[in-house]
């Protein structure tokens, strides 16, 4: 989904995702297909036989149309099929994961089975908070922009921010409860409203550390929620008061999962602003294949921070990096780069 920023400024998730839905083309068509977590899989043949290509319309059973066909074509399912709103013409970009599961070598937790639940009024909150967002969105107001500075968001939006300083003062008097429910919750809709509250908490190394855990939790959600919390984190004017581990995200990078890439691939761009030699060794020495195949996927929107990481593993300028990654081209000349710097 499209993800928008300015400087100090983003659009956060759930904003991005609602906005997906909003700002779609009515019948949109489907712009690429790209593929991730390929290794050993006969990727020409599989490109030969879909059932849709680049220009065809997207409509809602075009996703499950190209699952059964993979199914199919791998003998197993895809570890993803995630249809992506939008380019800049409000059509679709198809991802799809590849990855056998039973090769995986990312550990998620096990799933947690107890009955915790978050507090009835939190619940309604939150509710309260998605609800008026959308209300905003179909209102036409465009973006809604959220200011990080703080380490945790706040919308330019003068409900939404209202909202989410409620969230705020009940992260700060219930990190107790919150912590609880996002690691032992059976439910993991209450697991992923508690992570993301969390993110609006008291900072601390126990909310990075509760943060960081949730970042390997079984659903795809409570991650996403996990990664974007420590994001904000990441890109805020607050002192961490513990580091956030990057070795966790690193090996997220060869997830079969397309958000967990996007979001610690995010993570990463970040937690190497400032070129840490062992963070960027890190993901060269495991992580480099998932990292180019994200980086060569067609729309540059979606590929431009895998494309950053590229650029300061191969040592090249922080202004040329940024300046250039939104090129297809800049791909081989951050590998050219990193070839010659090994070399040496």
């Amino acid at each position: 989904m499209r993800e928008c920023t300015t400087t100090g400024v983003v659009v956060s998730r759930l904003v991005a995702s609602l906005l997906a839905v909003a700002g779609c083309a009515a019948q949109p068509n489907i712009r690429a297909i790209d593929f991730f977590a390929y290794s050993g899989v006969d990727l020409d043949g599989i490109r030969k036989n879909l059932p849709i290509r680049p220009g065809d319309p997207w409509t809602s059973e075009t996703n499950q149309l190209l699952k059964a066909k993979l199914n199919g074509l791998l003998g197993r399912s895809p570890s993803d099929v995630d249809a992506v709103c939008c380019d800049e013409d409000g059509n679709r970009i198809v991802y799809v994961g590849l990855a056998d599961g039973s090769r995986s070598r990312v550990q998620l937790n096990p799933q947690p089975t107890e009955s915790l639940k978050l507090d009835a009024d939190l619940v309604v909150l939150y509710d309260r908070f998605e609800a008026v967002l959308r209300q905003v969105l179909s209102r036409g107001d465009g973006l809604v922009l959220e200011d990080r500075s703080l380490g945790y968001p706040l919308s330019h939006d003068a409900d939404v921010r209202g909202l989410q300083r409620r969230i705020r003062d009940f992260a700060l008097s219930n990190s107790s409860q919150l912590f609880a429910v996002s690691r032992k919750s059976s439910n993991a809709r209450h697991r992923g409203i508690a992570v993301d509250v969390i993110g609006y908490g008291l900072h601390s190394a126990d909310q990075i550390g509760a943060l960081t855990h949730s970042a390997l939790d079984p659903d795809p959600t409570v991650r996403n929620n996990a990664i974007r919390a420590l994001s904000v984190l990441a890109s805020s004017q607050v002192e961490l008061l513990a580091p956030i581990p990057y070795a966790v995200f690193v090996d997220l990078l060869a997830s079969g999962v397309r958000e967990d890439r996007t979001k610690s691939i995010a993570l990463l761009s970040e937690l190497s602003e400032d070129r840490d030699p062992v963070v960027l060794e890190a993901i060269l020495e495991r992580a480099l294949v998932p990292l180019v195949e994200c980086a060569r996927w067609s729309w540059s929107g979606h590929a431009y921070h895998a494309r950053v990481l590229l650029g300061r593993i191969g040592g090249l300028d922080e202004a040329t990096v940024l300046a250039e990654a939104w090129n297809p081209a800049f791909v081989d000349v951050a590998l050219d780069s990193i070839q010659r710097s090994r070399a040496r």
